[in-house]
């Protein structure tokens, strides 16, 4: 009876059994038909809209236009090909500035100036679309190290830059779902192409067992590594026109520049050491652009005769409201570019200096244009382009609407006016430019402008402060500026005796008299040979001195001795 009973239990469980192994054999097939990576037969379109641009393995949309050609949207050339690209809105041209030319590129025509002097093309080199501006690519292949495919099959438009490495594979694999190129790194995501085998691709990155591989037509996606074999690796090569005589300025190093802030034009006394003398002949008049211009030949045939170089300063008046308007359009700055030329032509000059101070700090960016478009037109006449900055501060309209970086990047010197630490209008008695200030100015300015091109600024005059105790008790500050030879004869007047003071690096002199007192950190041969061996110690350019006539002959002679030592300064 047990052996009976035990068997009917079973056989009851038996249908049970039966039932619950169908059912985990029923999901365990449903969940290796969930799971199991099948390989995906969706196709998509890996382009969604017609002309896609493909540049450094991204693909980008809206920025072709096809219209007669490919254009390339002016915003996508300027991020990634040419920063200083300019967009002249009151002529609506394109500006672009190379080394030795500048090219004006009115939109919608055939029509285009290189130097000034008209060109013509078979097609327009910039069109606009609906606001937009596009810069054609038959054009930009002539200017630029770059190089632009159109693929008709997908109206892609693949960009390169010259030297770019683009690593080949061939397609190894037989089976057609190995050839696939999928969206994702898995078989299991839809894919956009179907490979043929042998078909060449560029390898572009590599992650988690499969290649972004792109397509001759430009299509991009991933494909099994395993299904590739890698191959030579192709080199973009384009042909780059270089500029046929690069030009360098002919001046041994260090040079030495003085302006001369003229009050006559009488006959210039012998300056030892000095290379380059900068009278200050042009002022910009009006927002129109025209310079008023006091040259003189006799003053040109008197620097030449003593072996003198000449760049003539070009100034903005120090009037920010006529600046914004001269600088605002290609045609204005144009204009005094011609004239700039022009004044060079008459008066023989070898170069110019551009100072332009108090400027609105909004047009920082057109002071640069200016000089990107004057450099390469004034190195074709064989002149130097030369820049007068600022050390750099927080003042808007003094210092920060200089792009210093991008301004050494156009003129061959930039000349950093190492001075006024304290100003007239000062409140505090101080140093025009104590040794360590101008130190420290020059460690910062020098993170964005190359040693090479350097001229250090330095200050020929100094000021004598008066300090006054009124009435109320608080003391009344004043100040007048002073030549080196009127200082020494304010010296000898009231026979005081100069003492170095470490903390400004000069000599220094104070004289009291009932509530009254006097002070005046001293330009002398002690700060002059400290300036002059600040080129050595940052392996300057040069030094600039303002001006030639606030100086004694001795000045000269200083530093035209300490630039010929090749030392550090000690440190105090």
């Amino acid at each position: 009876m047990a052996r009976t009973h035990t068997y009917t239990k079973a056989k009851q469980r038996m249908p049970w059994m039966i039932g619950g192994l169908a059912v985990f054999l029923f999901f365990s097939f449903a969940v290796f038909w969930l799971l199991y990576p099948f390989p995906s037969n969706e196709k998509t379109d890996y382009f969604n809209t017609q002309y896609p641009l493909i540049f450094k393995g991204k693909k980008y949309t809206g920025e072709v236009l096809y219209e007669d050609g490919i254009y390339l949207s002016f915003d996508f050339v300027k991020e990634y090909i040419d920063s200083e690209l300019h967009y002249d809105e009151s002529s609506r041209s394109v500006i672009v500035t190379t080394q030795e030319k500048v090219y004006q590129m009115p939109s919608n025509t055939k029509q285009y100036y290189i130097n000034n002097e008209s060109t013509q093309l078979s097609f327009p080199a910039v069109k606009t679309d609906q606001g937009n501006v596009y810069v054609s690519s038959d054009w930009m292949s002539e200017v630029y190290p770059v190089q632009i495919e159109y693929h008709d099959n997908t109206t892609a438009v693949s960009l390169y830059e010259n030297e770019q490495i683009l690593q080949q594979g061939a397609v190894t694999a037989e089976g057609a779902d190995e050839r696939r190129v999928r969206t994702e790194p898995t078989v299991t995501s839809s894919y956009v192409s179907e490979l043929k085998r042998e078909e060449m691709v560029t390898i572009e990155t590599e992650e988690e067992g499969y290649y972004f591989v792109r397509t001759e037509d430009g299509v991009g996606g991933y494909v099994k590594t395993s299904a590739i074999s890698i191959e030579e690796p192709k080199r973009i090569t384009v042909d780059v026109e270089e500029a046929k005589n690069p030009f360098t300025p002919s001046l041994e190093w260090p040079v030495h520049v003085t302006w001369d802030q003229l009050a006559t034009n009488d006959p210039l006394e012998a300056m030892p050491g000095v290379q380059v003398i900068s009278p200050t002949w042009f002022t910009l008049q009006n927002g129109e652009g025209e310079i008023r211009n006091i040259a003189s030949e006799s003053y040109v045939k008197n620097a030449k005769d003593k072996g003198y170089s000449i760049w003539a300063l070009f100034s903005n008046g120090f009037d920010p409201d006529i600046t914004k308007e001269a600088l605002n359009s290609f045609e204005k700055r144009k204009s005094m570019i011609e004239q700039l030329l022009y004044f060079a032509e008459i008066y023989r000059l070898n170069g110019f200096n551009i100072d332009f101070e108090n400027v609105y700090e909004t047009d920082g960016a057109n002071l640069t244009q200016f000089i990107r478009e004057l450099t390469p037109l004034a190195h074709k006449e064989g002149l130097v382009v030369s820049v007068d900055v600022s050390f750099i501060s927080g003042s808007a309209q003094w210092s920060k609407f200089y792009e210093r970086k991008e301004l050494a990047e156009a003129a061959d010197y930039i000349m950093v006016m190492a001075y006024d630490e304290h100003w007239g209008s000062s409140s505090v008695a101080g140093s025009v430019s104590s040794l360590p200030w101008v130190e420290n100015g020059l460690e910062r300015i020098l993170e964005e402008i190359p040693h090479e091109q350097l001229i250090l600024g330095a200050p020929l005059y100094t000021r004598l402060w008066k300090e006054e105790m009124t009435e109320d008790g608080s003391v009344e500050v004043s100040s007048e500026a002073m030549s080196m030879e009127e200082a020494n004869e304010w010296i000898e007047e009231y026979q005081v005796e100069p003492s170095y003071d470490p903390g400004t690096g000069q000599d220094y002199v104070q004289y009291s008299e009932e509530d009254i007192t006097y002070k005046m950190w001293l330009e002398n041969e002690t700060s002059l040979q400290k300036r002059a061996l600040l080129v050595h110690q940052y392996q300057l350019a040069g030094l600039a001195t303002w001006s030639q006539t606030f100086a004694t002959d001795e000045a000269f002679q200083t530093i035209e001795k300490a630039l010929k030592k090749r030392k550090m300064i000690e440190k105090e």
